[in-house]
């Protein structure tokens, strides 16, 4: 007898996020977590919660220094297969900065690392000009980084199109006076503002690969579906860069309770809040159509689908309801297009319900939920 086909996991695209975690846990965490500095120039480095977006460092007189890394991940496969190398400088820079100004600070400089098989001129300048433009966009600057070309370590890189990935490690500031925002002032009552996204961002693309070329037989010349986009527009738009609205906050007076970049763990990043409370997301727009499209093309799951992408919203920021009015004028005034998500609520356990979406999660897994009278 046939068995039915199973649905496209994110594991079964090559992603185990939950053997990801437990393995840091129990075999890199310890290590790490020994490690001291010795100077006694730097009076505390600390995380804010573990898995947080940045970690902050005290070295006083000075303001506390905000530090983070990160990469573009598969993207980069298809801005191979596309040859379109610029946006994912963008993405780097992106992916770094708006996880610097979730704890409050400032962006200020970036330093990227490229890893290729070889030397192309023109792909270091679009990538170098992605980087820039992102640069731009954060208000940063790149004064160095490092090119290493280790062909041997790359695979694929053989026979066909050059190879790279890219990463990018990231210093902001904490302003005088400000304090650093971990969630932790999260009460119950206040609301979730959500800032869309560009697309997927650089987040889910093995799954979105898997899904669109290996199950649907997709090319990147193809339509996406109920638009004029073809998805090599689609999947390679950068993504946004949310500084100037993080920004735009304080300059209005209005003190952020939280700030969530929606990365690696879609929705589900709102858990990384200090404060043990929940949040219901009630008001969520309907996914973008390369969201959409995912879905339908692999049958994936709607708990599949918001654990792992951002399904539209990029950025999510927590204010008391009695401050939404000017932050979303304060947002809009910085060009963006704020919309109220969901809101705080008062059970414990720091879990995320969709109930659009019959969805309810917690850590990295999204579960569905029936209500029972």
């Amino acid at each position: 007898m046939d068995q039915e086909p199973t649905s496209p996991s994110y594991a079964s695209a090559g992603v185990d996020e939950e053997r990801e975690q437990d393995v840091f846990a129990r075999a890199m965490r310890p290590w790490l977590a020994r490690t001291r500095v010795r100077s006694p120039l730097v009076t505390s480095i600390t995380g804010l919660a573990s898995g947080y977006f940045a970690t902050l460092m005290e070295i006083p007189p000075g303001p506390a220094l905000a530090l983070t890394t990160d990469g573009v991940g598969t993207k980069i496969l298809l801005a191979r297969e596309a040859n379109r190398w610029e946006p994912i400088g963008i993405d780097c820079v992106a992916n770094n900065v708006n996880d610097l100004v979730c704890v409050g600070a400032v962006p200020l400089a970036l330093l990227d690392y490229v890893a290729t098989d070889r030397i192309d001129e023109g792909v270091l300048e679009e990538v170098a000009r992605g980087l820039y433009l992102g640069a731009d966009l954060a208000g940063i600057a790149i004064p160095g980084g490092e090119i290493a070309q280790v062909g041997a370590m790359l695979a694929d890189a053989a026979g066909g199109r050059l190879m790279l990935d890219l990463v990018g490690t990231a210093i902001g500031a904490l302003p005088p006076g400000r304090e650093p925002v971990d969630g932790s002032q999260v009460r119950s009552g206040d609301v979730i503002i959500g800032l869309p996204s560009s697309g997927l961002h650089s987040n889910g693309y093995s799954l979105a690969r898997h899904v669109l070329f290996d199950v649907a037989g997709m090319t990147l010349a193809d339509l996406v579906p109920g638009t004029a986009r073809h998805l090599d527009d689609a999947l390679l738009q950068p993504t946004r860069v949310y500084v100037r609205a993080a920004e735009a906050l304080w300059e209005a007076g209005v003190t952020p309770r939280g700030l969530v970049h929606i990365s690696g763990g879609g929705l589900l990043n709102l858990a990384r809040l200090a404060a043990d409370v929940s949040y219901e997301l009630d008001a969520l727009p309907p996914p973008p159509a390369v969201f959409r499209l995912i879905a339908e093309a692999g049958q994936v799951p709607a708990a599949t689908m918001y654990a792992t992408f951002n399904m539209g919203i990029g950025f999510c920021i927590i204010v008391p309801a009695s401050k939404q009015q000017a932050a979303i004028i304060a947002l809009k005034n910085a060009g963006e297009e704020p919309s109220r998500v969901g809101w705080v609520t008062g059970r414990s356990g720091r879990n995320v319900s969709i109930p659009s979406a019959g969805l309810r999660g917690h850590a990295d897994v999204f579960e569905a939920v029936r209500d029972t009278v």
